[in-house]
């Protein structure tokens, strides 16, 4: 055994086999109760449905095996060094890059098939960094295309690579779930820091409205009228004056503007390149299709290049 980790429903074990390969044992106690079984039961079978359909995508975590016994469920995978989620803490162009590229690729290939993450965030992304290899992981949230959660005990996505259609209220996915969350994490990766970074989901709701204007009428009409919370965008003003309002501190005063600066803003103090401010403004829009259509242009185009 190389080592275990703890995630939300399992425990991860890093082992090697008799023939010196190294794989991952992720164990799901039932004891946990039929959430666990059901987050164990979906992930298995989505990934058997993909290797039904193509046994092996580089940017999709393989599943090399599973056991059930009658205390404990066992997917056993491919073994990989770390996650993103330890990567975040310096920003690297690079890396970004890298990340785009390789998940954009197991993102159409999973929406390919009609399968929606419901869940991308950098640690259910894996990392080889020897090799720069990336592949996506965890798929215990996944759902077919237009399939609706209906249960109240599931929710889609974390919190700060959560598409804003799901903060509202949303329970239908659709490819640009997983886009947004894309596009949260190759911001950060190229920034350093989360670029919405919410402690509650209406707060999540009010750093994208800060940083993205409130979607226009059409949008709310066409895109987001399904949405059972979007009166919460009514609680947010267009813009407040800053004249009016008393701050205790000088750090009170530099938090509320920079919670409040517009998206385009802080990409070009941040000295990103066009190329990349054009890429995080088109996955990072409140119109679904345009996130599609926008993300369909990086695959078919390969129009990103690592710098």
């Amino acid at each position: 055994m190389m080592g275990c980790m703890s995630g939300t429903f399992a425990c991860i074990e890093k082992k090697v086999l008799k023939d010196g390969r190294h794989v991952a044992y992720k164990t799901y106690s039932k004891s946990h109760g039929k959430l666990v079984y059901k987050h164990f039961k979906r992930e298995l079978n989505i990934c058997k449905q993909l290797q039904t359909k193509h046994p092996y995508h580089p940017n999709i975590l393989y599943l090399m095996d599973y056991q059930e016994t009658s205390t404990n469920c066992i997917l056993v995978f491919d073994c990989f060094e770390q996650s993103l989620q330890s990567l975040l803490d310096k920003k690297d162009p690079f890396l970004a890059h890298q990340c785009l590229n390789q998940i954009a690729k197991g993102l159409a290939y999973l929406h390919q098939y009609a399968i929606i993450h419901c869940d991308l965030s950098p640690s259910n992304i894996l990392i080889n960094l020897n090799s720069w290899h990336m592949v996506i992981c965890d798929f215990g949230c996944a759902h077919t295309m237009d399939e609706l959660i209906d249960s109240s005990q599931e929710e889609i996505g974390t919190r700060l690579y959560k598409a804003p259609e799901h903060l509202f209220g949303n329970k239908q996915c659709s490819p640009s779930t997983d886009i947004w969350s894309l596009g949260a994490i190759f911001t950060q990766l190229l920034i350093g820091y989360p670029i919405f970074e919410g402690h509650s989901d209406i707060e999540q709701i009010a750093r994208i409205v800060f940083r993205l204007g409130k979607p226009s009428e059409e949008i709310q009409e066409t895109e987001l009228s399904n949405c059972p919370d979007i009166h919460k965008l009514d609680f947010f003003t267009e813009s407040e004056d800053e004249d009016e309002i008393e701050f205790d501190s000088e750090e009170e005063y530099v938090e509320f503007t920079s919670i409040r600066r517009p998206l385009s803003i802080v990409l070009e103090q941040e000295k990103l390149s066009s190329k990349d401010c054009t890429l995080i403004l088109g996955l990072l829009t409140w119109s679904m299709q345009e996130r599609q259509d926008n993300f369909l242009s990086i695959i078919n185009h390969h129009q990103t290049n690592s710098p």
